[in-house]
């Protein structure tokens, strides 16, 4: 450092800080509101990895290419769980998602990282230098051929931006005045005023910056400071000291924030596991039921035409599966299912995590008479009334 540098340093006041040094304190102010975000794109991520979509021709369940896309590999570098976590995060980031197909020749679909597009009133819109990853696709897509989804009419994260824009501030002043107000403060008495050659004032700058340090340092377990004779220490730190809870305090502000921007049940969002199966139920109904009719109707949408989607060909997303409950639980409303005509045994074997039956009848649907209508009247009762009626 030059002399004129020191010099500025000395009657400014000032001291030197690194560009690392701003990014450091930036990271930790900013660490608060990232956490609570990425809390949220989990949660919903890991729920909507358990979503079967489905696909139907004419009405039946049938396991075709698109549901292979959308349950197992999307393409050859990405599986479904990757995809959609992907997908999860761009719509909360950005608010937008562009699905893509590079060539038509193949059935393979990527999200896109980038794209330029192109606004109609009346016709459809066109996306321009689409790129995934490194690679720049050379072709125009219009809105027709690829799967758009925008999430809200406002970006939820640009919201939680903006609140903590303000609010971050407050919890790095409470964080200075805890730091402030929790610091030892001590007064030396003495007789400081010595010869200043350059022996004494060593030994001067020694006690007061290596000895005093070691010694006020709060990771050194034990520290022993050697007092010279006809100096005094005393502590005048403020015994007072505030505790940590107003930063938590202000810090759970931020992630109820972001639970109630996010629909999600604000226990669920910060771990508290009491009443869960109210907890779930909730996150199911206000966020990811909507979420996955979004992402089924915008396949919906584009996959088929109108006159395909009426005669029974679509997507539907199956989240039954996201809820855990115990066997027994799952066996008896299959029991009931089952009798009903809601799903045929193989079916039920499959929600319960069994491998379908070989048996034919296990693809049957079956219906005992108690949930059919009768004609019988009141004597006629015969002992065969819980006989089962079945139906291919």
């Amino acid at each position: 450092m030059g002399v004129v540098q020191k010099a500025v340093n000395y009657f400014m006041r000032r001291e030197i800080r690194t560009i690392e040094d701003y990014c450091y304190q930036l990271t930790a102010e900013m660490a608060y509101k990232r956490f609570a975000i990425e809390i949220g794109i989990d949660l919903i991520a890991n729920a909507m990895s358990k979503v079967e979509f489905k696909t139907y021709e004419r009405q039946k369940s049938k396991r075709n290419s698109l549901y292979y896309r959308l349950n197992v590999a999307p393409n050859k570098k990405e599986n479904a769980t990757e995809f959609r976590k992907k997908l999860i995060r761009r719509l909360i980031y950005y608010n937008e998602v562009l699905i893509v197909t590079p060539s038509e020749s193949s059935d393979e679909i990527f999200i896109a990282d980038g794209w330029n597009r192109n606004e109609s009133a009346i016709r459809y819109d066109t996306f321009t230098n689409v790129t995934i990853g490194n690679m720049s696709l050379d072709r125009r897509f219009s809105e027709e051929d690829v799967i758009y989804i925008t999430l809200a009419d406002t970006n939820i994260r640009q919201l939680i931006d903006s609140f903590y824009a303000s609010y971050g501030k407050l919890i790095a002043s409470a964080m200075n005045i805890y730091k402030r107000s929790n610091a030892r403060r001590y007064i030396l008495e003495g007789d400081l005023f010595r010869p200043q050659d350059g022996t004494n004032q060593k030994q001067i700058n020694d006690m007061m910056t290596s000895q005093f340090k070691t010694f006020m340092e709060a990771d050194n377990a034990g520290a022993v400071f050697q007092l010279q004779t006809g100096n005094k220490l005393n502590d005048i730190s403020d015994s007072s000291r505030p505790n940590s809870r107003d930063i938590k305090s202000l810090i759970d502000d931020i992630y109820e924030l972001a639970a109630i921007a996010f629909h999600i049940p604000k226990n669920l969002f910060k771990g508290d596991m009491s009443g869960l199966a109210e907890q779930v139920d909730a996150f199911l109904m206000f966020c990811i039921l909507p979420l996955a009719e979004l992402i089924q109707d915008a396949f919906n949408s584009t996959v088929y035409s109108e006159l395909e989607y009426l005669r029974g060909d679509y997507v539907r997303a199956d989240t039954t599966m996201i809820r855990v409950t115990s066997f027994k639980e799952l066996v008896e409303a299959n029991d009931v299912a089952i009798r009903s005509m809601q799903s045929t045994p193989n079916e039920a074997r499959v929600k319960t995590g069994a491998d379908r039956s070989d048996d034919p009848r296990a693809d049957e649907l079956y219906m005992t008479k108690n949930y059919m209508e009768s004609n019988v009247k009141g004597g006629d009762v015969n002992d065969n009334d819980n006989e089962n009626i079945s139906s291919s």
